[in-house]
């Protein structure tokens, strides 16, 4: 066990360390195009954003992800042929499809910029961004070679690089006034450059055994990517759908200022998942081959460890979230999308039961029944479909933020239900509601030194949360969620 914990803890803070600061550059973009574009701009960029998202979902046909399951399977049998191959069948899957997509968006797009977007601009938008959504596919299946050979570093360090560019990129097209045409070129020239440097590295650093290894046509190994593939596709099928229906719902009843404010609220929650998604990006590929050789035991404490620690971690960020939320958005966006804030505080509540349910997805994945996952998933998005459509002409994006929140929690306690059907782990339901009982005084401290301490905003937020935090800690051991032997063991695991 300490072995494979000091391996999942190794990779997962690689790839968290990069990820939050991938995170914090795509922060930056919102926060460049939100200061320079106006409002409707902004809205229209990503609601265009969201509506290629949500017809992407057929961009792979789930073959990309696929990767992950079968490139370990590969490696441990030492079918270096069967690597290569299903990496040239996946490119191909994707090249066949998105021109297919391509094609419908180019033929389409004046009809839907007339009839749905409501903007005479959404036309050269779709057509230059479908472009961009056309490359960026083949980055992917880049991105999940790399964690299928669990090159961490790669796999994460492909997202930081790409926004370091568009950063940049949209930086000096905003200097040279282009306006909303600085984020579109950013996004079409960057993906061109990461395949360049990616596609290098993988086949020279990570498996320079590519030019060596056969292509084999195998209509077996075909067939077995593509079965485990049609259930990733349904699952991302509903994954998108519960991503992006609020965004398209929004576009047709509440307008482009409306998708602006949610396209603020909604991605800064999920600041917060960046930590649990670190720690799945591990677990998928750690999980396949802990299932693989049988190490069910293994399997089972690294799971329970998971449910406690993300949980004990994710609550006080999430109430700071919750905390300073009109603080985030005024400093990082401006009055105009201070309306937002509400919205952004019931989101990131959702994200805790997003956290638990990201667990339990991965393992699903991991153990080759995605099945189970795509079923749940789909629930969810009947779920949310129907409440959108009934909240949303109502409350605007408070509606579509309580709609969100309840499809993460629906997900989250079919997942645990289901769960239990393979593995015989416990869920500490206790320490659950004792870190939320914990987590609840955190937030009561939070607001009484908010009114008692009166400095400078930043030194007051330090000073706040650095007390806050102490007292969140101690609060963890006097409940006994925590225990000092509990923490001298996890260190020697990690460390030692």
């Amino acid at each position: 066990m300490p072995s494979y914990t000091k391996s999942a803890v190794k990779g997962a803070t690689v790839v968290l360390i990069i990820s939050l600061v991938a995170a914090f550059l795509g922060y930056i973009v919102r926060f460049m195009l939100a200061r320079n574009l106006t409002v409707e701009e902004f809205g229209l960029f990503y609601a265009v954003f969201a509506f290629l998202g949500l017809i992407g979902i057929f961009k792979s046909l789930g073959f990309d992800k696929a990767l992950v399951k079968f490139i370990p399977e590969f490696i441990h049998k030492k079918e270096k042929d069967f690597i290569k191959s299903s990496i040239i069948y996946v490119t191909i899957i994707q090249l066949i499809t998105n021109s297919i997509i391509i094609i419908a968006v180019y033929l389409f797009s004046d009809f839907l910029a007339s009839h749905f977007f409501n903007n005479p601009q959404a036309g050269i938008v779709l057509r230059l961004m479908a472009i961009a959504f056309f490359i960026d596919s083949f980055v992917f299946v880049l991105k999940f070679a790399f964690q299928g050979f669990k090159k961490m570093a790669y796999f994460s360090g492909l997202d930081l690089i790409r926004m370091l560019l568009i950063v940049a990129i949209i930086f000096i097209g905003l200097k040279l006034n282009y306006g909303l045409l600085s984020p579109i070129v950013a996004y079409i020239v960057v993906p061109f450059i990461l395949m360049i440097i990616f596609g290098w590295i993988l086949i020279k650093n990570v498996f320079p055994e590519f030019f060596a290894s056969k292509f084999i046509v195998d209509k077996i190994l075909l067939k077995k990517i593509a079965h485990y593939s049609i259930f990733i596709l349904a699952t991302t099928v509903g994954v998108v759908i519960l991503g992006y229906t609020d965004i398209i719902m929004l576009t047709y009843f509440s307008g482009l200022t409306s998708v602006a404010l949610y396209s603020v609220a909604l991605p800064t929650a999920k600041v917060l998942l960046y930590f649990p998604r670190a720690i799945n990006s591990i677990l998928f590929p750690l999980t396949s081959e802990l299932w693989a050789k049988k190490k069910e035991k293994i399997l089972v404490e690294g799971m329970r460890a998971l449910y406690k620690y993300s949980f004990i971690i994710m609550i006080p960020l999430v109430f700071m979230m919750f905390s300073f939320a009109d603080l985030i958005i005024n400093v990082f966006f401006g009055k105009d999308y201070i309306l937002a804030t509400n919205t952004m505080k019931i989101l990131s509540i959702g994200m805790i039961f997003a956290t638990v349910n990201g667990i339990c997805s991965e393992f699903f994945s991991g153990i080759g029944k995605p099945q189970i996952y795509s079923k749940i998933v789909y629930y969810a998005a009947i779920f949310n479909v129907i409440a959108n459509l009934i909240l949303i002409p109502i409350l605007g994006i408070i509606g579509a933020a309580i709609t969100t929140s309840l499809s993460y929690f629906i997900m989250m306690l079919m997942s645990l239900i289901n769960i239990r059907k393979f593995i015989a782990v416990t869920f500490p339901i206790k320490v659950w509601i004792k870190t939320s009982m914990v987590g609840l005084l955190f937030v009561l401290i939070i607001s009484t030194l908010k009114k008692i301490i009166m400095f400078n905003v930043w030194v007051e937020v330090l000073i706040v949360l650095a007390i806050s935090g102490i007292f969140y800690i101690i609060l963890l051991f006097l409940s006994k969620v925590l225990t000092i032997d509990e923490v001298k063991d996890l260190y020697k695991r990690i460390l030692k």
